[in-house]
C-alpha cells in the first residue's frame, strides 16, 4: 500500500492559462515535490505545455463532447455550468482514489452540483479566485451590488460565463450559499479583498482562510534590461511601459484607461503590450511606437518581456491578487495602476511603485511622469517589488501554508 496522499487539484486550465489555472498547476507542482504526496491537476482545458500529471477532467474527445453539449443546454435552460457530467466523467476516468480536492476556478469546468456530491465523499477546499463563488455567476459584480443580498435582475446576464437569457441568478447564489455551509468544504483566498468581498454576500458568516499567491524566482527573476530588449529586439534607449493581461481585450482589465493615461504624456513612451488582443486595440496604439508580443505560453520568454520593460501599467479595473503584478514585481518591474482589488495588499503606494484611485487618469499620468524622470526613484521601486516578492511570495511560504491548512482541517472532515 502507498504511502502517498492523493490529492487531486482542478481548475479551468493548466499553468499555460489565466492566473488562477497558473497557481493551482503551481501548487500541484509544488505537492508533488513532497515524498508524501503525489497530486494531479485535473483541467478543463489542456493547454500546449501538459505535462505527466495534468489530467483532462472532460475526458477524451468524445466525452468531451457530451460535456460540451451539457453545458450548452445548460445555458439555454437558465443555469450555466450547473447541469454537467464531469464529475461522472472525472470517477470514470481516475486511477486512483483521492484522499482529498482542491478546487481552483471552476467557471465552465464544474458544476457547483458536482461540487456538492464530491464533498459528500471527499474533503474538498476551494480557493476562491474571483467573486462567482459567492455571486449569481458573474465574476466580478462591478458597479452591481445585488451580490449583497440576493442575485437578481443580472446587469451581466448576457455575458460569459453566465451567456443566457433566463435570470435565475438568485437560485443559483442561494444553492452555492447552502452549499459551502458543508463542513467538508473549506474555503480559501489569496487576498483580503475578496474575502471582505465575500463577506458582503450569503457567505458572510463562512470562515475564508487567506493565503496569498506564489512566484517561481527561479522563473521570474530579473534580467539585465540591455540583455532582455538585445534578445527581443526592443529599444535599448527608450522608456518602455508594458500593458499586460490574459486578454488585452477584456474591457474589465481597462485598456481603454492605460491608452488615456499614455496619451496625455508630454513624452511618449515606447509601449509593449503582452497578452491577447484585437485589431481595436492594435489601432488604439498606432500613435505609438510599440511592440504587441501576442498571448505568450513560455513562462521564461514571459519573463525576458518583463525584464525588458521599465513599468508595469495596470488599470484593471477589478482583479483579485493578479499574477502579472506579482511576476513583475520578481523581475524588478514596478507597478503603476489603479488601487483595484488586492493590487494594494501587493504595493504599498510609493514603495513599490505608483497607485492611482480609480479611474483616475490624473494620477496614473503623475506616477507616470515620476517613472520617467526621476530614475533613482524608479530604481527604489524595483528594487522594493523585488524584495517584497522574494520575501511574502515565494513558493516555500505557499507550500507551508497549504500543508497547514491541510494538516489543521482534515481531521474536522466529516
Amino acid at each position: 500500500m502507498s504511502d502517498y496522499k492523493h490529492i487531486a487539484i482542478i481548475s479551468k486550465t493548466d499553468e499555460t492559462g489565466g492566473g488562477a489555472s497558473r497557481i493551482a498547476a503551481g501548487l500541484a507542482n509544488l505537492l508533488n515535490t513532497s515524498t508524501s504526496f503525489k497530486a494531479h491537476h485535473w483541467v478543463g482545458q489542456p493547454g500546449p505545455n501538459i505535462n505527466w500529471s495534468t489530467k483532462k477532467l472532460h475526458g477524451g474527445r468524445w466525452l468531451s463532447l457530451l460535456q460540451g453539449a451539457f453545458a450548452v443546454s445548460s445555458r439555454v435552460v437558465g443555469f450555466p455550468d450547473f447541469f454537467t457530467p464531469e464529475l461522472l466523467i472525472h470517477h470514470a476516468t481516475k486511477s486512483v482514489d483521492y484522499d482529498w480536492y482542491h478546487l481552483h476556478d471552476i467557471s465552465f469546468t464544474f458544476s457547483p452540483i458536482a461540487l456538492n456530491w464530491l464533498a459528500k465523499l471527499k474533503p474538498v477546499f476551494w480557493t476562491l479566485h474571483d467573486c462567482s463563488p459567492f455571486t449569481g455567476g458573474c465574476i466580478y459584480p462591478l458597479k452591481c451590488s445585488a451580490f449583497q443580498s440576493r442575485c437578481r435582475n443580472c446587469p451581466q446576464l448576457s455575458i460569459m460565463p453566465l451567456g443566457t437569457k433566463y435570470d435565475f441568478t438568485g437560485w443559483m447564489q442561494a444553492y452555492k450559499s447552502r452549499l459551502v455551509k458543508n463542513k467538508n468544504i473549506i474555503l480559501v483566498s489569496p487576498s483580503q479583498w475578496l474575502i471582505h468581498e465575500a463577506h458582503k454576500s450569503p457567505f458572510v458568516d463562512i470562515p475564508i482562510h487567506h493565503i496569498p499567491n506564489y512566484i517561481d524566482p527561479n522563473v521570474f527573476r530579473p534580467i539585465p534590461k540591455h540583455i532582455a530588449r538585445q534578445a527581443l529586439g526592443l529599444p535599448e534607449d527608450r522608456f518602455i511601459v508594458l500593458v499586460s493581461a490574459t486578454s488585452l481585450a477584456d474591457e474589465r482589465k481597462g485598456f481603454a484607461y492605460a491608452i488615456e493615461s499614455l496619451l496625455q504624456l508630454n513624452e511618449k513612451p515606447y509601449i509593449l503590450l503582452v497578452g491577447a488582443y484585437n485589431e481595436m486595440l492594435e489601432n488604439a496604439i498606432a500613435g505609438f511606437d510599440h511592440h504587441i508580443s501576442g498571448y505568450v505560453y513560455n513562462d521564461k520568454l514571459l519573463a525576458q518581456y518583463y525584464s525588458a520593460s521599465d513599468v508595469l501599467l495596470f488599470t484593471s479595473i477589478a482583479d483579485n491578487l493578479p499574477t502579472v503584478v506579482l511576476e513583475t514585481m520578481a523581475c524588478g518591474i514596478p507597478t503603476i495602476g489603479f488601487k483595484t482589488g488586492g493590487v494594494p495588499e501587493m504595493v504599498t503606494h510609493n514603495i513599490h511603485g505608483w497607485l492611482a484611485e480609480q479611474n483616475s487618469i490624473q494620477e496614473l499620468v503623475e506616477g507616470l511622469n515620476i517613472a520617467m524622470h526621476e530614475p533613482d526613484k524608479l530604481k527604489q521601486w524595483g528594487q522594493s517589488s523585488l524584495e517584497k516578492c522574494l520575501s511574502e511570495y515565494n513558493p516555500q511560504k505557499f507550500l507551508d501554508a497549504h500543508l497547514s491548512l491541510y494538516e489543521n482541517s482534515l481531521s474536522n472532515f466529516s
